[in-house]
């Protein structure tokens, strides 16, 4: 078992790196990639949280070398009666090396894992969402509707509004996603797609729109482009849905926020 001080110091180390790993985040923009953006305000506290409590556990072992007893104390020598000499059960707070370096883990993680969204291969484990994703608490996808260019998700709540996907026929598209090659399309077919993210990445949802273009299989999955088309009446894995017919298919960069919020 390591020495107390030692332990309170390393608790200290940890906290404090924990709290400057949520502050570079936030410092370089890549906090949009695991947390919906109306929370980022709580990491913020989290940084002087985890900050106050490292300058805490620095404070609490600078105690204990102080409260250490010297040799010629005479509490040393304190004689303690025979009828208090009971036994106690011993009772250890002190962390192991084992458990420092489990609460260690995520803030190595942060530093030195590259930050990317979720992509195409998170799509492989979860599959993609034909429909648009609620919040609990929100409006209903029926009454919300998107004023001025729409994104996919407002696409998907627009196609939520009716049982026909041939209402939509000649309605002009034009969306930014990355792309998304399931193995059930065809070769001329890929999704235009994005995550839909109501609190973070563990409740992403995968949503897209399927796209037709000549050029499908010379796009690279994961790879961002702007798909402007038209919608016709197509079908998908033996469902009936609006398709993107496009007229051109553009390379662009990754929004600096890659997801959508419900």
């Amino acid at each position: 078992m390591m020495n107390p001080k030692v332990q309170t110091l390393l608790k200290a180390v940890v906290l404090a790196a924990s709290g400057l790993m949520f502050y570079a985040k936030i410092s370089d923009g890549t906090l949009s990639f695991y947390i919906n953006q109306r929370f980022a305000w709580l990491s913020l506290v989290a940084v002087i949280l985890y900050l106050a409590l490292a300058m805490t556990m620095v404070y609490q072992a600078t105690q204990q070398r102080q409260s250490e007893k010297r040799p010629g104390d005479l509490a040393e020598f304190e004689v303690i009666p025979l009828q208090a000499r009971t036994p106690r059960r011993a009772y250890s707070h002190r962390a192991s090396w084992l458990a420092l370096g489990l609460l260690a883990l995520p803030a190595l993680l942060g530093f030195f894992t590259p930050a990317r969204p979720l992509g195409a291969s998170a799509i492989e484990s979860r599959g993609i969402g034909l429909a648009a994703p609620s919040r609990p608490g929100t409006i209903t996808q029926a009454q919300r509707v998107a004023t001025g260019p729409k994104n996919i998700l407002d696409w998907l709540r627009e196609f939520s509004r009716s049982a026909d996907p041939g209402a939509f026929d000649g309605r002009e598209v034009d969306v930014i996603g990355f792309v998304y090659k399931d193995p059930r399309a065809r070769p001329n077919e890929f999704w235009v797609s994005r995550f839909a993210v109501s609190c973070c990445v563990a409740d992403a949802t995968a949503i897209g729109l399927l796209v037709q273009t000549e050029d499908a299989e010379a796009l690279e999955p994961d790879s961002w482009v702007r798909v402007v088309g038209k919608l016709k009446a197509g079908e998908f894995a033996g469902e009936s849905i609006p398709v993107v017919v496009a007229e051109r298919v553009e390379r662009t960069q990754q929004p600096e926020h890659p997801y959508l919020y419900p």
